[in-house]
């Protein structure tokens, strides 16, 4: 092999690796991209479920000091 096919080997192989590389790194800002939408779908989750809590509490603290605000025939009643 003469040494201008070498050089132009080496060079083509480089040009592989640092392609290769490339696209690890493309890959890796996918997934990091991917992991924060999922932490942001989840805090928006918690968020929601929170706000569902304290609803539920303030309803309960209400039917506490007012018990007789609720109607006798109330549908929603489980007892």
């Amino acid at each position: 092999m003469s040494l201008p096919a070498i050089i132009g080997f080496l060079t083509s192989f480089a040009s592989m690796i640092v392609s290769f590389m490339n696209w690890l790194h493309e890959q890796q800002l996918v997934q990091s991209g991917i992991a924060q939408q999922q932490l942001d779908d989840l805090k928006g989750q918690i968020h929601d479920v929170q706000l569902a809590i304290a609803a539920r509490e303030a309803v309960r603290a209400d039917v506490a000091r007012n018990p007789d605000s609720l109607p006798v025939n109330d549908p929603f009643r489980r007892d």
